[in-house]
Parts: C-alpha cells; sequence; structure tokens
C-alpha cells in the first residue's frame, strides 16, 4: 500500500534526488490572492474614472485624463516590466560568485529553420545556453528537444502555445498553458523543467499562484536584443556588447522569424567577443537541479 508521500505526483516530490515540501503553503497563496485582488481593484479603480465625464466640462475631462492615465501606466509597468517582482516573483540574472558568468537564453523553438545550425554554433564554441521551448513546437519537433537536450543544454517551458494576450487567460487558460507546456516536454525529454518564462515576458495576476503550484521559477532578462525586430545583425551585437556585465540573462530567439536568421549570422561572434572578455557561459539555473526526473 502507497504512503502518502508515495501518492503525490513526482513532480511534487523529488528534484534531483532531493525531497520537496508540499505544495503551495498558505502564505504564498494568500500573498498572490493580495496581489491579485490589489490588481484588479487597480484595473476597476482606473476605469472608475470614466465618471468623471459627466457632466462633461474641461476641468472634469482633464482630471479624468491625468487619473486615467497614471492608472495605465502603473498596469503597463506591472504587467509588461520585465523585472517588475508585484504580480510574479522573478530573477533576471545568474548568480556570478565573483566570476563573469552570463546565460545565453532563447525563446520559441525548436524550429527547424533555425535549431540545427543554432546547436552546431554552441557546440563548436562549447557554450551551454537555456531553451525556453513553446510545448506545440516541441510536439511537432521532438527530434530537435532531444538533441538540445542531448548537448547539455538547460530546456525550459515558455507555455504551451505562446498565447499572444498571456496577461488575459483566464484562470483555466493560464493554468492550462503552463502545465501542458510542462508534460510536453516531459513526455519527450524524461525531464519536466524548472523554470518558466511567458510570451514577451507578458504577466498575469494569477501567475504566481499557479508557477508555485507547478514548482517553477521565473526567469526575466536583463538584456534584450531585440533581434526579432531589427534588420541588421550588427544592431544586436552593438546592443548587447555595450551593456552587458557579468550575471546578465540576455534573451535572444530561436523561431521562424528574419530576425533570428540575423542573430545566427552574428552569434560566432558575440560568443567569441564576450569570451575575449572573460565571461563564462552558464544556463539560468546553473547552480541549481536542472530538472525534476520523470
Amino acid at each position: 500500500m502507497q504512503s502518502g508521500k508515495d501518492k503525490l505526483p513526482l513532480a511534487r516530490r523529488r528534484v534531483s534526488g532531493t525531497d520537496l515540501a508540499p505544495p503551495s503553503s498558505i502564505s504564498v497563496r494568500v500573498a498572490c490572492a493580495v496581489r491579485a485582488v490589489s490588481f484588479a481593484l487597480l484595473f476597476l479603480l482606473t476605469h472608475a474614472s470614466l465618471v468623471l465625464l459627466f457632466p462633461w466640462s474641461i476641468s472634469r475631462f482633464l482630471l479624468f485624463l491625468a487619473w486615467y492615465g497614471a492608472g495605465t501606466l502603473i498596469m503597463l509597468y506591472l504587467l509588461f516590466h520585465p523585472r517588475s517582482q508585484w504580480l510574479v516573483s522573478n530573477r533576471s540574472r545568474v548568480e556570478s560568485d565573483g566570476r563573469q558568468y552570463i546565460a545565453l537564453t532563447f525563446d520559441d523553438g525548436p524550429n527547424p529553420s533555425h535549431t540545427v545550425e543554432l546547436l552546431e554554433i554552441l557546440r563548436n564554441s562549447g557554450v551551454q545556453a537555456t531553451f525556453f521551448v513553446i510545448g506545440t513546437q516541441a510536439e511537432q519537433n521532438p527530434d530537435l528537444l532531444r538533441c538540445i537536450a542531448a548537448d547539455g543544454h538547460l530546456i525550459a517551458n515558455h507555455t504551451y502555445s505562446h498565447p499572444i494576450f498571456f496577461c488575459f487567460l483566464t484562470p483555466w487558460q493560464l493554468r492550462s498553458e503552463i502545465r501542458k507546456g510542462q508534460d510536453a516536454i516531459e513526455r519527450i525529454c524524461g525531464q519536466r523543467p524548472r523554470y518558466f518564462r511567458s510570451p514577451v515576458g507578458l504577466r498575469h495576476p494569477l501567475l504566481n499562484l499557479y508557477l508555485e503550484q507547478e514548482q517553477l521559477e521565473y526567469i526575466s532578462w536583463t538584456i534584450r536584443s531585440f533581434d526579432t525586430l531589427v534588420s541588421q545583425p550588427e544592431t544586436i551585437l552593438k546592443k548587447i556588447l555595450r551593456r552587458v556585465t557579468p550575471g546578465d540573462i540576455i534573451l535572444l530567439h530561436d523561431n521562424a522569424s528574419a530576425g533570428a536568421g540575423l542573430m545566427l549570422d552574428v552569434l560566432p561572434r558575440l560568443i567569441d567577443e564576450l569570451k575575449g572578455r572573460g565571461f563564462d557561459f552558464v544556463p539560468v539555473g546553473f547552480h541549481q537541479p536542472v530538472a525534476v526526473p520523470a
């Protein structure tokens, strides 16, 4: 007969052979609920400013603009700023331990257009990176995902379908995106990710709660290359090199966009230049267990 511990899902029990605490503590759930309610109140109060438009007057209109504008700016910051801690606790740096560690992260893969070339560049350079993969992409390209794992790179969750309006998902949709992404990667690689990044770094009022339930840590970034938007590969190189410091997490993309192709053009030079400055490349979780064994 199974003990109470044996009845728990394996992903909740062990990480690299270490027993874990039980699911979400009451304090964490309360904190998540308070932040979610606070955001909802901010949303309601911001839109309550519409009452100022009736009856109409210039002074009331200007007051409306100030009220609505301030509330909207605060909400945009909470939802979009990559290092905002209010809606989800997150980490945007790797521990440097006095050394010049940096982390390359690649979102949106695996993709047959660029992943093979990307892996070859990393392999030839002796660099380990972190891949935030989309569940549907993993299911469509399982062999590529296995190649990423076989090369020793860290595989992390980037949702199941990469919803553009991530911050507007219903609670059920949000939990499903996270869990299905976990399940897809585990089915293919035999390991359950410990790290998560949302599409475009978007937040959600309930994200902290669901990540805690799945024992996932949110990973943000300190340098965004905008490689999917620029038209010149040199722009990617200069944007990173002029800002990089020890401990940085750099956001790049492994998708079918033209910008990701440009990124591959400069990646060998970027790696060589950073190595020349004394930087060492590490996955985002190199001090922690990489994944939950299946």
